[in-house]
């Protein structure tokens, strides 16, 4: 083992030798890179297993040191290039120069900033980690930090063995492809770091290359050959990989923009001569071409349907990856409007968007997933129709390449999607036609709960662009242009898509397709622009037409009846709403029934104090216990709402809060009946001794957590104040025995309270002490159990 360190510290000898006649290091500074070095080839060289931390520790160590050499490098040429300044300002004041003197300053510069010792950090580095990978099977995540290492040094010789270990070790991690193949195409140009073109002392060899390695002054990468063929590759071992598709997908509509770019640039420069050509293909039919003069092709021949949409020649591969790609991942329709997003990050692809929303109406024009895509895509080119909206060009690896060009205005205009004949007619909402359709051919909550959930959406723009237009008072915006139809105006269109909304709601009460999500959320609707009685109305009818009403539907219109009772708008009061939720709702669902429960309890204790409410109160809170007996608290989906499989939209429901209700009931009895000893601690004993509710912190979100804290402090607070203190009487006799007795009653209260806060201390210590992250409430708690045995 020391021959082998000595032998490993031998061969930097030279290199750390000219580091310090160059006077980059003094020799008390080498001395210490030595001796740490050797410490650190020890510890890779031990007998026992090394550990990896090791092997890290010694690499940012030389990352480290690199660092410094740069540092003090770049001061020696500050040095350089200020001596030099005042040289030539001295022989321009001579009025003269010393051609020999200049050659022999020159050279001694060159001398002074160059040498072998350069690159022996950075080779060491390397040596370094590929010990490591070699010693700990090539971890994926030391290969990503070498391939990062070496991109920070322009290493790019090192980078592509990097992936080239990392693809033949890591052959599942589409990731590893990825970056593989956006070095191989997007390349990066080496730079030097420590060189200036004002700077005449540094010298370069004839090849391109600053002494010592550092820098290649060359492009490394832009080769859409290599690219291809690693992500094909990776495609072939990970075909179910759906980041692989879209950016090998992507990869393409960079390489056409860098094909467009290189065209533009000939045709200005032979005035329009230039052309580029695709090579023909047996199965495409050529016939016509688009505004920019590319051809543009049908697929299938002669016998390809007559609205069948065209595309550019030079997009075809991006066409072949699609289908590929809806091949290997069939089912999977968010993958497919992937692919249109990745469309939209480059500019004239609107015909390869027809083709993906082509194949996603053949493959799920049933599903209610197909038609809520073909409803979004209609609606954004109307809007790119009427309006022109204007594309990204951002696409694989978030990455530009040569051709793209940032100048909005020269970019040309989008060609439309030849979708159907409805789009080229005038006035002709097609994303309003789509939507009837779709509700017509599929009764699912689901899809109605999308619709609804668009015309909000074009409702909530008209609404927002009525309010800055009153406010700047300005012409309409072109955003929301599209959804006005000639003859209306912005509150015109506001109307008729409401008027469309209820004709939607009203249309799958009919159809009995109506679900609890769908009915809140048009309430929600109704809330926003302030039609409270429309909103308690439908309410009203939408839990007296269904049999087993959810509780959210319960708890709204309680709140939508408080919330009108102030304005003395409500025919019917929150309580008796609740009341009536709490008959209709069956004990089994105990998680729809403890939230109505505690809802009302909440409302009863916000009004006056009366013997009826207390009886009433009491009676809830002993329901309240019983039913929080083993209790999931999992928020569980009513019976109604489980039925509704394609209700995947479903609010989450309100989670359970036994603690917070049963504190403001204990505060609530001690401020109303603050002589009733025995309710008030029957509340506690209740929950605490008598229910498993408050044994244990299991399974309790983090605000029941701190209710059931802030109640037993409450409890022990109210049992610590209850102190009798009798007064003494003058007297003899049978005034004697009264006091006597007096004193015995205080003593024996005097132990039943401390047996009380034991048992309550003890009751919170053993709650806590289940849970995460409460040490220090039952340290708390301990301590103040322990001064109360001492009778502290």
């Amino acid at each position: 083992m020391a021959e082998q360190v000595q032998a490993n510290l031998e061969r930097m000898v030279p290199y750390l030798k000219d580091l310090r006649n160059r006077n980059l290091f003094s020799s008390d500074e080498i001395k210490l890179i030595v001796e740490r070095r050797r410490r650190s080839e020890y510890l890779l060289q031990r007998r026992s297993q090394p550990q990896m931390s090791d092997y890290l520790r010694y690499i940012e160590d030389e990352i480290q040191l690199e660092r410094l050499r740069k540092l003090r490098k770049e001061k020696v040429l500050t040095m350089l290039r200020n001596e030099e300044r005042e040289k030539k300002r001295r022989m321009n004041m001579r009025g003269g120069s010393d051609d020999d003197n200049d050659e022999d300053a020159i050279k001694k510069s060159s001398y002074q900033i160059s040498g072998p010792g350069d690159s022996h950090i950075l080779s060491h580095i390397h040596f370094l980690y590929q010990r490591t990978l070699k010693k700990f099977h090539y971890p994926l995540d030391i290969l990503l930090n070498y391939a990062e290492f070496s991109k920070e040094v322009k290493s790019f010789h090192m980078l592509s063995r990097v992936y080239a270990m990392g693809m033949q070790h890591h052959p599942r991690v589409a990731g590893v492809w990825i970056e593989a193949a956006s070095f191989e195409y997007f390349g990066y140009v080496a730079q030097d770091y420590e060189s200036n073109k004002e700077d005449s002392n540094i010298h370069r060899s004839r090849g391109g290359e600053v002494a010592g390695g550092e820098v290649h002054s060359k492009v490394v990468g832009s080769s859409i050959k290599n690219a291809r063929v690693l992500m094909q590759r990776g495609l072939r071992i990970n075909k179910s990989s759906t980041e692989l598709w879209l950016q090998y997908f992507a990869l393409e509509l960079h390489y056409v923009q860098k094909l467009r770019g290189r065209k533009e640039i000939l045709e200005s420069l032979e005035n329009g001569s230039g052309e580029l050509t695709m090579p023909d293909d047996d199965n495409l039919t050529e016939k016509e071409a688009d505004d920019d003069g590319n051809r543009v092709v049908e697929v299938g021949g002669d016998d390809a349907e007559s609205e069948q949409p065209k595309v550019p020649t030079s997009l075809l591969p991006c066409q072949v990856i699609y289908k590929n790609a809806i091949l290997a991942i069939p089912n999977d329709i968010q993958f497919r409007l992937r692919f249109v997003e990745a469309c939209r990050m480059f500019p004239d692809t609107s015909g390869l968007e027809a083709i993906i929303m082509s194949s996603i109406t053949n493959d799920f024009g049933t599903s209610v997933e197909g038609w809520v895509a073909r409803i979004s895509y209609a609606d954004e080119q109307l809007k790119s129709k009427k309006v022109g909206t204007k594309r990204n060009k951002e696409g694989f690896l978030d990455r530009k390449v040569d051709g793209d060009d940032d100048d909005e205005s020269n970019r040309r205009p989008m060609k439309k999607a030849r979708v159907n004949n409805e789009m080229n007619e005038p006035n002709s909402d097609t994303a309003l036609d789509l939507l009837q359709q779709a509700m017509d051919a599929v009764q699912s909550p689901t899809l109605y709960l999308e619709g609804a959930r668009f015309l909000r959406m074009r409702i909530q723009r008209l609404l927002e662009h009525i309010k800055e237009e009153s406010n700047k008072e300005e012409s309409i915006d072109d955003d929301v242009s599209y959804l006005i139809t000639e003859g209306e105006d912005a509150n015109g269109a506001v109307q008729r898509h409401i008027s469309l909304l209820d004709e939607l709601n009203e249309s799958a009460r009919k159809k009995n397709v109506s679900s609890t999500t769908l009915a809140l959320d048009y309430v929600d609707f109704l809330l926003s622009i302030e039609q409270y009685s429309k909103a308690e109305q439908l309410l009203s009818t939408t839990i007296a037409s269904i049999s087993d009403v959810d509780a959210s539907l319960w708890l709204r219109w309680a709140e939508i009846s408080r919330q009108m009772e102030g304005a003395l708008q409500s025919t019917t009061s929150s309580i008796s709403i609740l009341r009536r939720a709490l008959k209709r709702t069956p004990l089994h669902d105990r998680h729809a029934h403890i939230l109505i429960l505690t809802e009302l309890m909440q409302q009863l204790m916000m009004h006056p104090s009366s013997q009826k409410t207390n009886e009433e109160l009491q009676s809830l809170f002993q329901k309240l216990i019983l039913l929080s007996q083993g209790l999931s608290y999992s928020p569980a989906s009513s019976s109604k709402e489980k039925e509704l499989e394609d209700d995947t939209s479903k609010e989450s429901e309100r989670m359970v809060n036994v603690a917070s209700t049963v504190l403001a009931f204990f505060n609530y009895t001690i401020l109303n009946n603050p002589d009733d000893e025995n309710s008030i601690r029957s509340i506690y004993t209740s929950l605490l001794y008598h229910s498993n509710y408050g044994k244990s912190c299991h399974g309790k979100t983090q605000g029941e957590l701190l209710d059931m804290k802030s109640f037993f402090d409450a409890c022990i607070r109210y049992e610590k104040g209850k102190r009798h203190y009798c007064s003494n009487t003058s007297g003899a006799g049978a005034g004697a025995v009264s006091s006597n007795m007096k004193k015995k009653g205080w003593k024996e209260e005097k132990k039943a309270r401390k047996i009380r806060l034991n048992k309550l201390y003890t009751a919170a210590i053993g709650f806590f002490s289940s849970g995460v992250g409460w040490r220090d409430a039952v340290n708390r708690f301990q301590r103040d159990l322990d001064d109360l045995k001492c009778g502290l």
